[in-house]
């Protein structure tokens, strides 16, 4: 570094006034040093492998895209292109060699390109935690492209219907997460307790999903909610670098849960009954009319419960009751 700073200057100017471009070289030396120092480091690392962390029930792995799947085991290691698939009540946990954890549920097929990372899911659902400052990553489905920053989201498709869901957990201060329509012409972006659904290459509107009952509910998202003496139960079963992965991303999950447990609070002061939805529906920024329509679709959703369904309005009227009963 100083041989660097020293050599651009001619020799003869440089003799002659050694001094002054000793200071000078002194003082571009620290203030390179301290813009080292003081900038956040951003890894944007490489994803090389995965080990499969944990297994329930059938779990199989197709090595290098052959046409038989081996069963997999505790340990078994997946590289670029290797695929994970689970069946019926089945779960798989991937533990990557950055530090991101992906879960995933029944009738999953995952898998993962070779470069930096990027993930590919063509069916069933995973819960994908990054941790912060690790740089961009790539979430595709056969409907949808998401770019995410480090943060924590889930992601689903069912290829039946070809729809795809994201949702996202956590705020990352690198930015939103980014969801395109695989053709490019729609770009929405989300923010924690929001979700949209892309179906046939159709991009929906953006939704808020029920984050308490999320974490109450959904398996794959254990450790992440506000309870801690669960997630230090949880936490007391796994190895160092999942905890390390868990904690960093559950402390980016607490603002959003709390502010979402904050105007839930205030929806409570409304009565709400699921036979008259005006009052919720009022304080929501929607009319009856809109509802109707949303409500078919909505409860057919079985990773995210959105508040303006009939079901997050019954969720809601029991929170509200066990919330009266507490005080």
């Amino acid at each position: 570094m100083q041989q660097f700073f020293g050599d651009w200057t001619p020799s003869k100017l440089r003799d002659r006034n050694q001094p002054y471009f000793n200071w000078v070289n002194k003082l571009l030396l620290s203030w390179f040093l301290a813009t080292l120092v003081s900038t956040p480091a951003v890894a944007d690392s490489v994803v090389k492998e995965a080990k499969i962390y944990k297994v329930r029930n059938q779990v199989d792995i197709n090595y290098g895209q052959k046409l038989d799947w081996s069963q997999a085991e505790l340990g078994d290691v997946i590289m670029p292109q290797d695929s994970v698939r689970t069946g019926a009540n089945s779960r798989a946990d991937l533990l990557f060699n950055e530090g991101t954890l992906v879960r995933t549920g029944a009738g999953t097929i995952f898998r993962f390109p070779p470069g930096k990372r990027s993930f590919e899911l063509t069916s069933g659902a995973a819960l994908i935690m990054i941790r912060p400052e690790q740089g961009q990553s790539t979430i595709t489905t056969p409907e949808a492209k998401v770019v995410s920053q480090g943060t924590a989201l889930f992601v689903q498709h069912n290829p039946k219907n070809s729809s795809s869901l994201v949702g996202v957990l956590t705020d990352s201060p690198a930015g939103l997460v980014k969801v395109q329509s695989t053709n490019g012409e729609v770009t929405i972006y989300l923010q924690a307790g929001q979700f949209v659904t892309i179906v046939e290459g159709v991009v929906g509107l953006v939704e808020h999903f029920v984050l308490p009952m999320f974490y109450e509910t959904v398996e794959l998202a254990a450790g992440l909610g506000l309870d801690p003496e669960a997630r230090e139960k949880l936490l007391a079963k796994e190895s160092p670098a999942v905890q390390q992965t868990i904690r960093a991303v559950q402390a980016e999950a607490i603002a959003p849960l709390q502010n979402q447990l904050n105007w839930l609070q205030g929806l409570c002061q409304v009565q709400v009954e699921t036979e008259n939805l005006d009052p919720l529906l009022q304080i929501i920024g929607l009319d009856a009319s809109e509802i109707k329509a949303n409500l078919a679709i909505a409860e057919q959703n079985p990773v995210v419960l959105p508040l303006r369904s009939l079901g997050g309005v019954n969720w809601l009227g029991k929170y509200c009751d066990n919330q009266i009963k507490r005080k």
